[in-house]
């Protein structure tokens, strides 16, 4: 058995009418979509209100440089909070040094990450800390309003992990710190920056 179906004239004018919403919507969103890359581009070019901060973010994976940006100049824009990175890239050397501290040299224990482990050691990871009248607060009753606009870019907050370190955000592109030690060791990078998208 055939069913045709032939809408009459208003059914066809709502049908239209909906079509058109919908273009209309879409053509929106690709623009808004156009927009936010393209903010996300012309971040590169800005400077953070801090050139320690600019430094640190250089020192980062090419593939989180602007979106870290756009974070701490955000940060300071929309919740009046200036934040300086105080940790970017970590070589695996400068992580063997840290991890030693505390267990085979002098010093108080600061990570459980051996070189390899942290997602610092392939500049996809930063910490950071408010500066207020020229000095640093830790302990600081913001975190959430900061994380607030670091997870809606897309960075992992450590404030959220069981072992909690609320001054660390990451953006792992679904991979693995083993996954990307392997990308490491097989030589698959450019210096210290792995090719995240190309390496198998």
């Amino acid at each position: 058995m055939k069913i045709s179906f032939k809408p009459n004239t208003t059914g066809t004018i709502i049908i239209l009418t909906v079509a058109l919403i919908v273009a209309v919507i879409l053509f929106r969103k690709r623009n808004t979509l156009k927009t936010i890359a393209m903010n996300t581009i012309n971040y590169l070019k800005m400077k953070t209100w801090d050139i320690y901060t600019d430094r640190r973010i250089n020192t980062l994976h090419p593939k989180i440089r602007a979106k870290a940006k756009e974070f701490i100049i955000r940060v300071e824009k929309e919740q009046g909070i200036k934040l300086r990175v105080t940790s970017g890239l970590r070589t695996w050397e400068e992580q063997t040094k840290l991890y030693n501290r505390g267990r085979t040299s002098p010093g108080k224990r600061v990570t459980n990450a051996k070189a390899g482990q942290s997602y610092h050691n392939y500049g996809l990871a930063f910490d950071v800390v408010e500066i207020k009248n020229g000095k640093a607060i830790w302990n600081n009753p913001n975190w959430q309003r900061i994380a607030a606009i670091g997870k809606l870019l897309g960075f992992e907050w450590g404030g959220d992990w069981k072992f909690i370190d609320k001054p660390h955000f990451q953006m792992n592109f679904g991979k693995h710190h083993t996954e990307l030690a392997k990308l490491y060791r097989s030589g698959s990078r450019d210096g210290e920056y792995v090719n995240i998208f190309n390496g198998k």
